[in-house]
Formats: structure tokens, C-alpha cells, sequence
């Protein structure tokens, strides 16, 4: 069964052979140009991408310890205020009372006293309202902060003092 077709059968499959071989090393040295390209832009990404990365990172840890910060001296401020809120509305009853007790020794009728009782309390009626207004802001800050604390993701949640 030779036949003269058989020598043509075998060409054609040495071309077909011959010309995936082609294909296959073309395709090899595509991915080989495509790798490379994709480590280049890889190393760019990672000179361009990293700095703000580590810059947000920074910037981060720098909020936290701001905020803490911020807590802690809202805290001592809280307590100061409110400690010289207590103090000042000390003074006012002691000032009050001693008023009192001296227009209750007098034989005089002590709407004098009564009336220096009442214009002291005038004075110092505006500067309780703002000590307590002020106790109230610090308050407020220090729960802002607390809330804040709480909410925050927890891998970034500060830890507490």
C-alpha cells in the first residue's frame, strides 16, 4: 500500500508539527515580554502606592493619639470645672448665709441686706450659668470621644487608658 499520497501526508504533518512549534515559542515569549511588564508595573505600583499607604497609616496612629489626648484632657478639664463649680456655689451660700445671719442680728429691718443678698447673687448668677455651661462642653467632648473610641473599627480601636 504505498501510495504516492502517504510522502504527502507526512509533509503536511511535519508543517503542522512544525508550525505549532512556532506557535507554542511565539506564545513563550509573549508571556515572558507580558511577565516582565507586569513585575515593571508591579515595582511602580508598589514606589507609588506604598508612600500614601504608609502616609494614611501614619496619619491614623497620629488621630488615635490626638484623640486620646484630647479625651484625657477633657477629663482633667471636666473635673476642674466642675470642681470650681462646687467651689464657687460654696462661696455663694456662705456668702448668703453670713448675709443673712448678720440682717437677722440687727434690730433694723434687713431689706438692706436682703437687697446686697440679692445683688450679690446677680453678679454671680452669670459666672455659675457659664461654669456650669462650661462643665457641660467638656462633658460633651469627653462622651464625643468615648462614642468615637467605641465606633471605631476594631483593628484600629485605641486601646483604653
Amino acid at each position: 500500500m504505498d501510495s504516492a499520497l502517504v510522502p504527502v501526508f507526512v509533509a503536511i504533518l511535519a508543517v503542522v508539527a512544525l508550525m505549532q512549534a512556532v506557535f507554542i515559542v511565539g506564545l513563550a515569549m509573549a508571556m515572558r515580554i507580558a511577565n516582565v511588564r507586569m513585575a515593571e508595573l508591579q515595582i511602580a505600583l508598589d514606589r507609588e502606592i506604598a508612600k500614601p499607604v504608609a502616609d494614611l497609616t501614619r496619619m491614623a496612629d497620629m488621630a488615635v493619639r490626638a484623640s486620646e489626648q484630647t479625651l484625657i484632657h477633657a477629663q482633667r478639664m471636666g473635673g476642674a470645672v466642675e470642681d470650681a463649680a462646687l467651689k464657687v456655689e460654696s462661696v455663694i451660700g456662705d456668702v448668703t448665709r453670713r448675709l443673712q445671719a448678720a440682717g437677722e442680728g440687727l434690730d433694723e429691718p434687713a431689706e438692706d441686706i436682703e437687697e446686697a443678698v440679692e445683688e450679690v447673687e446677680e453678679v454671680i448668677e452669670p459666672a455659675r450659668d457659664q461654669l456650669s455651661g462650661v462643665a457641660a462642653l467638656f462633658r460633651g467632648v469627653q462622651r464625643a470621644m468615648e462614642v468615637w473610641r467605641e465606633t471605631s473599627p476594631p483593628e484600629r480601636r485605641p486601646r483604653r487608658l
